[in-house]
């Protein structure tokens, strides 16, 4: 196992820099995980102040803004490692720097940007050999290393999708069994801890069913949701190869009918941590999606969120329909802070979420 990544039992949680922060405010920032503007550390220094602030515990990078059609944080390896560098000193506790890279179409790092070519999970599965899908996230994960993130929003554990026409058009689901999407993503896994890169398992729990588009008061639905979709879920936890897992948006009408996985105590907090006894990091879906910021608000899906069981409210800040916000990180700080002193948020779920967040991050020494 690398350096950077230490076994579980070997946390250096009792290093300063990774001890609950006394404050209230940097505890809840340590649970932000934000997308922002910004190829240099100059055009990016509105993150940074938040960083430096406490408002900021995770990054997620973006190679094209939604609303610009711009380069957005991603334009080349030496300039990447140049802002992933400005963002790790910034912060008394580092930011955990995050990105997609499933490879083939889903891959922030593209060849256009001066990154190596990568095969898609739908190109592994359909070849169905673990070494050529160890080989091929080796590549992606060494990209990650040279550029200095920390932690791959990958790999999708969903079965293959044939009706939903965006999943099938980018090939981001590896098989339509189980036992496959298992075996590879095991592999992905794997391969990138040896590298020292944290990965993240998605989308629970499981978006294997017809997808129902976003229309007012009705959000999206999966109606035909079945509990074998928890399975990749189910045997990638207990052999304790869930770094982190993201939840969805999509509302489960057979599970919690109108409540959105994310925002669900009977999906995060019941299916999740009850029934798969999972204790780690659980990651939302973006706030800013339509199925939740229209339906709920802002503010009150975050609390929600919280309140559900999730550690790390993400907020990708790339939105086409909800305008982008340079604050959005301290408004999601002031927002939780607001709660706890309303009694709506338990202080102790703010420190439960915080310590999970911190112990993720104690796996990976910065240089």
């Amino acid at each position: 196992m690398d350096a950077r990544l230490p076994s579980e039992e070997h946390h250096p949680e009792s290093g300063a820099s990774l001890r609950l922060p006394e404050d209230l405010h940097d505890r809840i920032g340590q649970m932000v995980l934000v997308g922002f503007r910004g190829l240099t550390p100059h055009e990016a220094e509105p993150t940074l102040r938040q960083i430096r602030a406490g408002s900021i515990g995770a990054v997620v990078l973006y190679d094209v803004d939604a609303q610009s059609g711009e380069r957005r944080n991603i334009a080349s390896p030496q300039q990447l490692s140049k802002l992933v560098e400005a963002i790790k000193e910034a912060g008394q506790i580092p930011p955990l720097v995050t990105v997609d890279a499933e490879g083939g179409f889903f891959q922030k790092l593209r060849p256009r940007h001066g990154f190596a070519p990568t095969a898609s999970a739908g190109d592994m599965g359909e070849r169905n050999d673990l070494a050529f899908t160890r080989s091929n996230a080796g590549v992606i994960a060494d990209m990650l290393v040279d550029a200095g993130i920390d932690m791959n929003l990958a790999p999708v554990v969903d079965f293959l999708n044939v009706t939903a026409s965006y999943y099938s058009l980018v090939r981001r689901t590896i098989a339509p069994d189980s036992a496959l999407v298992i075996a590879h993503a095991r592999e992905f896994v794997l391969t990138h801890r040896e590298r020292g890169i944290l990965t993240t398992l998605k989308h629970f729990p499981g978006m294997r069913g017809a997808l129902t588009p976003y229309s007012p008061g009705l959000n999206e639905k999966i109606e035909d949701w079945s509990e074998e979709e928890l399975e990749p879920f189910r045997v990638l936890i207990a052999e304790g190869l869930a770094d982190a897992v993201l939840t969805t948006r999509v509302v489960y009408p057979q599970i919690d009918p109108g409540v959105p996985a994310c925002l669900s105590k009977k999906i995060v907090g019941g299916m999740l941590r009850s029934d798969l006894g999972y204790d780690g990091v659980a990651i939302s879906d973006p706030i800013e999606m339509q199925a939740i910021w229209d339906a709920y608000g802002f503010a009150a899906g975050t609390v929600l969120a919280v309140n559900a069981g999730i550690d790390l409210v993400l907020l990708c800040n790339v939105s086409s329909i909800v305008p982008y916000s340079d604050d959005r990180a301290d408004e999601v700080v002031k927002i939780l802070s607001d709660a706890v002193a309303r009694g709506e948020v338990a202080e102790s779920r703010i420190d439960q979420a915080c310590r999970r967040v911190l112990a993720l991050k104690s796996r990976l020494r910065h240089a």
